[in-house]
């Protein structure tokens, strides 16, 4: 099947890629998602190397070829992307465009509570109707928190939305990464508005436990 769609996040996942947008026809979410197990089907990087010649983006207009769902037991939006197909170039949307399309703020929490994590035995107290793992927000208030583990600087945000604050999520934008790169550890005030696209990520066998995550920020000029 051929799918056109909106790139809210090309994040890093495993040292590769997690990618995830709207399709522009239904304003419905498509998480693409690989069949390497070993990767936990995280998208390679030549994977994301579009007609151009240029590096998939978020708000990039991509066609491309899928072969089938993929639905898990957390994750109800993802698709199979067809190995070794070409993605194409069909233009650039922006955050005004993407909010008409799919109206951030759907939900009343950030998958279902205010903690930062969700059990896997959570899961299993829902029905599938009611099961989703990407989210596009604004918003009321965020702040970057910048932490260093030891040769390492940790990227998270503390966000207010709907009225309620939330533990701090790590960032796995690649981009917004790498502006923080030369932050000092601290809390910095975020003042521009924007949409973010928060994720929930992979099971961790140690505690299993997910994650939540903010894998998509964009911000207005």
């Amino acid at each position: 099947m051929t799918k056109e769609l909106i790139l809210l996040a090309t994040s890093k996942k495993y040292g590769k890629y997690c990618v995830a947008g709207i399709d522009t026809k239904t304003g419905n979410w498509i998480r693409l998602v690989s069949h390497n197990s070993d990767a936990h089907y995280a998208i390679d990087a030549k994977d994301l190397v579009l007609d151009n010649g240029c590096m998939a983006q978020k708000l990039d207009i991509v066609e491309l070829e899928l072969t089938d769902r993929a639905i898990s037991y957390f994750q109800t939006e993802n698709y199979i992307i067809r190995k070794n197909s070409v993605w194409h170039y069909k233009g650039k949307s922006s955050i005004a465009e993407v909010s008409v399309l799919h109206p951030p703020n759907r939900q009343e929490f950030i998958f279902y509570d205010t903690s930062r994590k969700l059990a896997k035995a959570h899961y299993a107290r829902l029905p599938l109707e009611q099961i989703y793992s990407l989210l596009l927000i604004t918003p009321d208030k965020a702040e970057v928190e910048i932490t260093q583990r030891e040769q390492e600087k940790r990227v998270t945000l503390k966000l207010e939305y709907r009225g309620r604050t939330y533990e701090a999520l790590p960032v796995t934008d690649r981009e917004f990464i790498q502006l923080c790169v030369n932050l000092e550890p601290g809390l910095y005030p975020m003042h521009k508005k924007g949409i973010m696209l928060c994720s929930v990520g992979e099971c961790f066998e140690r505690d299993q436990q997910h994650y939540k995550l903010v894998a998509g920020i964009m911000l207005e000029d």
